[in-house]
């Protein structure tokens, strides 16, 4: 085979092999063009504070404190499904799948203590408190 031949040949060979490894370095997946699925974030839900459900369950923090008449949002980025579920029914938290967030206001002044149902203590340690001071 000849120099150019060969040169060609492996060029192709090359070009196969980067299209087939994809080469992406977003963290976002995909290959690097658009088209992947951004994280979820509290960024713009105007919330006080932020509690991320993790895939170690656990609820990091576990604690927050805000004032009467702020939010909290909850992020759930782990890969695995999680909820936010109030230990005393003071309020309504709900469902929070992966890839998504969950905002509750708290109007009065009190200690919140909430779970994840699906991973529920003492298994699981995905727990927390929200105290909101008046």
């Amino acid at each position: 085979m000849r120099s150019s031949e060969m040169t060609l040949a492996l060029s192709a060979a090359g070009v196969v092999l980067l299209a087939a490894c994809g080469g992406s370095t977003s963290p976002y997946g995909g290959g690097g063009g658009g088209g992947g699925t951004r994280p979820a974030s509290c960024a713009s839900s105007g919330a006080s504070a932020t509690i991320t459900a993790t895939g170690s369950f656990t609820f990091s923090p576990s604690t927050a404190t805000i004032t009467a008449g702020q939010s909290v949002c909850w992020v759930n980025n782990s890969g695995i499904p999680h909820t936010v579920t109030s230990d005393d029914a003071r309020f309504t938290g709900g469902s929070l799948p992966t890839g998504s967030t969950l905002v509750v206001t708290f109007p009065a002044a009190g200690s919140y203590a909430f779970h994840c149902s699906i991973h529920p203590p003492p298994t699981y340690n995905m727990t927390g408190t929200i105290t909101v001071s008046p």
